[in-house]
């Protein structure tokens, strides 16, 4: 019993920390660089989700961007953001860059949530969990900063609460395929390796159709999901690794046979931090020099500080419980204040069943000297054969998803309008401008193993006159 509450209660060697610290930060770089091409699509007024829709849609939401619509805001912020997060990969004001860090990716997801995925969820909440961490204690500017030795230890506490972020996203996403049949019968990953128009890798197909090897992946996935928590949250170096080991065994495979952008990415660096610290000891002392030994020292644990953490973890995890214990997460006006800070969130990806189905958009269009193209590609107008994914994920894909979506059937005008005002307002003398389009939403189902090869399906979607 007093190992446990020394593991979670006592000091901490601060080296996995602050290795993780360096790798998310550059992480978090990437994510906001990614924004930047585009930044007038997905968060000005002249977009595809003006801030009237946002605000309707979405009245709980907080963000920076919703002051203003116009496009040198956004970049101001961005450029903001981009310098926040290298200052949080250097150690340089950590608290605050983290706690900035927070402010910002919340900020650009819910400007436009028509972009999110799942990995953005994992981006806005580690930096609120390391802004209550001693993540700048080690190998940053802050430290350099600092006359004494550098900092070997440090409270375990809000170390483990960023832990065990990391360990929820994991078992609330297993208790949630729990709840379907694909991943419980095995054939999860025959299903979602043939994506190939979304989210398979091409190569992925021919491990989906073998049965024994699409079984094996289902099942170890939901191992690995649901014992990683038990496994990483107990003080077992043993059990710590096997869960580290196993999540980024997991996440590799992810990242070679699907294309879901940042996700496996940021996960496979949160490994770092249940790995052994003589390990990344060893690897750091080979790459900055050895750190002088220095003796143990007891540091301050503000009471307000561990009180708020309490109350904001609990707050934060309880919104993530498995759709059986619906009735735990909160409702009414604390609910609304959660969403309000940003500080709600959920974990069912690829849940409770693996997708049965990939699409991808045609958009035959017309300009006003009447050529006919296809505006979300080089193809003719006509053409109809199939389109497969990008070979690197765009969050154009969440967008076409979600857009052919019946639920998001209401943003389809001001999607539309984007593409008229995009192609229209940038002519050069002699360009015809874009007269009209259609949307068209082709679905490629695919069937029970041993039924039959997938079912294709056109359906119009929309049609607008610019």
């Amino acid at each position: 019993m007093r190992r446990l509450r020394d593991f979670w209660f006592g000091e901490a060697d601060v080296a996995p920390l602050a290795l993780f610290r360096i790798l998310f930060g550059f992480l978090l770089f990437n994510w906001f660089w990614q924004l930047f091409p585009n930044l007038t699509a997905f968060f000005t007024d002249e977009g595809i989700l003006p801030r009237a829709d946002v605000a309707a849609s979405y009245p709980d939401r907080l963000s920076l961007l919703s002051l203003s619509g116009a496009w040198w805001p956004a970049a101001v912020i961005w450029a903001v953001a981009c310098v926040v997060a290298l200052s949080l990969t250097a150690g340089w004001h950590t608290r605050l860059a983290s706690l900035l860090s927070f402010v910002l990716v919340s900020s650009f997801s819910w400007r436009d949530p028509l972009i999110l995925d799942g990995s953005d969820l994992v981006f806005r909440l580690v930096p609120l969990w390391l802004a209550f961490t001693a993540a700048g204690d080690r190998w940053s500017v802050d430290a350099l900063r600092r006359s004494e030795a550098p900092v070997a230890r440090g409270w375990a506490f809000p170390i483990r609460i960023l832990e065990l972020q990391i360990a929820w996203i994991y078992l609330a996403t297993g208790l949630e395929k729990l709840g379907g049949i694909d991943w419980v019968e095995g054939t999860a990953a025959y299903y979602a390796l043939q994506l190939e128009h979304t989210f398979a890798r091409p190569w992925a197909h021919a491990l989906a159709v073998d049965p024994t090897l699409s079984h094996l992946i289902s099942w170890s996935t939901l191992a690995v999901e649901l014992s990683f928590l038990p496994l990483a949250m107990i003080p077992f170096e043993r059990t710590r690794t096997t869960a580290a080991l196993g999540a980024a065994a997991m996440q590799l495979g992810i990242l070679l046979l699907m294309n879901v952008g940042n996700f496996p990415l940021v996960m496979l660096a949160a490994c770092v931090l249940f790995i052994p610290p003589v390990w990344i000891h060893r690897v750091m002392r080979d790459a900055v020099g050895p750190v002088p030994a220095t003796p143990p020292v007891r540091h301050a644990r503000p009471a307000a500080a561990g009180a708020l953490l309490v109350i904001t973890a609990a707050a934060t995890f309880v919104t993530a419980v498995p759709s059986e214990m619906e009735a735990l997460r909160p409702s009414g006006d604390l609910a609304s204040l959660l969403r309000s800070l940003s500080l709600d969130q959920r974990w069912d990806m690829f849940s409770p069943n693996a997708a049965r189905s990939d699409w991808w958009l045609l958009a035959p269009a017309t300009l006003a000297d009447g050529t006919r193209f296809d505006l979300l590609s080089d193809r003719g107008a006509d053409d109809r054969s199939e389109r497969y994914s990008d070979p690197l994920y765009t969050r154009w894909t969440k967008v076409h998803e979600r857009i052919a979506s019946g639920f998001y059937a209401g943003y389809r005008s001001a999607y539309a309008r984007y593409f008229c005002r995009a192609h229209n307002s940038h002519l050069v003398p002699g360009q015809s401008p874009l007269a009209s389009f259609e949307l068209f939403y082709v679905e490629r189902t695919i069937q029970a193993p041993e039924k039959g090869p997938p079912l294709i399906s056109e359906t119009k979607l929309w049609s607008q006159q610019c």
